[in-house]
């Protein structure tokens, strides 16, 4: 299968080391910016355009992968659904809740697979955590936790520091957690969200969301763009038995009693895997395509992401809790 590259900065350039890795060829690489498009085609063997639209058009592409800045997510999708192009549309699914709706049903309307990359399921540490809680390894879970963050993206001349094209940490960073929260622990039922956002020259981010799941948990995800440096996540679980937790500064994740002595060891990001998550999440889109089974993530999980997202900027911005 063909894939067009559109958008071919740093999430661009990740994929298609992960489409070369899973045998699909890449025939274009389009971006406005013209140099990013002939480095990036430079590395593959492809052609080379300014012209997004144009390119995912192409008789010779099958798949499109969508890797711009957010704000230009929709109109990507639609113009490749037109074209009849399946699309693998990088996180956050849209800006908004209403651009993801009208997303999914031009997919379904030219009926084409549409995959959302929310890569944290796909992540090793992060499924293991997971099994772990279903396996009852810490009890029956009412507690969870996630901090992810870094540095702040691009510095203040990015787009990330448009906070109205980027949603800030809390849509284009913390959406990973609030994705796998639900992913594993069901929708949520409120959610209150706190932030510090400052623009200019030297911008800061850092956000807190508190949620009340459907089924009782609560959670709290904090996303930072204000580390002077480097990028860390962590994660904890308590249950009425024990908690699981995982520090990308630390060593392998395992789960630990409430009797152990020892205090919990977890995985660092850099450690060599069988396969990137990134990789793994591309093998379950083409093998969808190929007839095989949706994949664990969707585009109205995309949606559902996106939905708390917004209600937690909603939060943010009026200093009340939104209920879903």
């Amino acid at each position: 299968m063909n894939v067009a590259i559109v958008g071919c900065s740093g999430m661009g350039r990740l994929h298609a080391e992960m489409i070369a890795r899973c045998g699909l060829n890449i025939v274009v690489c389009a971006d406005a910016n013209a140099e990013a498009a002939e480095a990036l085609a430079a590395t593959c063997g492809a052609e080379v355009s300014t012209q997004g639209k144009r390119a995912l058009a192409r008789k010779d592409v099958d798949i499109v992968l969508i890797a711009t800045p957010t704000p230009f997510h929709l109109e990507y999708i639609l113009a490749a659904a037109k074209a009849k192009k399946d699309i693998f549309c990088e996180k956050p699914f849209c800006r908004t809740v209403d651009e993801c709706k009208k997303a999914i049903a031009a997919a379904k309307a030219a009926k084409v697979k549409l995959f959302v990359g929310h890569v944290v399921r796909y992540f090793q540490e992060f499924e293991t955590l997971r099994a772990q809680i279903a396996e009852g390894k810490i009890g029956e879970p009412g507690f969870a936790k996630i901090y992810r963050g870094g540095i702040f993206p691009g510095g203040g001349k990015s787009w990330f520091a448009n906070y109205k094209m980027s949603g800030g940490v809390t849509l284009d960073c913390m959406i990973h957690d609030l994705d796998w929260i639900r992913y594993v622990f069901g929708e949520p039922k409120r959610i209150f969200g706190q932030a510090l956002m400052r623009g200019g020259d030297d911008p800061m981010d850092y956000a807190q969301v508190t949620m009340r799941m459907k089924n009782g948990l609560i959670a709290t995800v904090i996303g930072t763009w204000a580390h002077p440096s480097g990028f860390r996540v962590k994660a904890e679980v308590c249950g009425s038995g024990g908690m699981v937790h995982f520090d990308s500064a630390d060593a392998p994740l395992r789960a630990q009693k409430r009797d152990s002595a020892s205090g919990p060891n977890m995985i660092v990001p850099g450690s060599p895997v069988a396969e990137s998550p990134y990789e793994l999440e591309w093998r379950e889109f083409i093998a969808w395509l190929e007839g095989g089974p949706a994949p664990r993530v969707n585009a109205h999980d995309g949606l559902k992401a996106v939905q708390m997202a917004e209600a937690a900027l909603t939060s943010i911005q009026t200093g009340h809790p939104v209920r879903l």
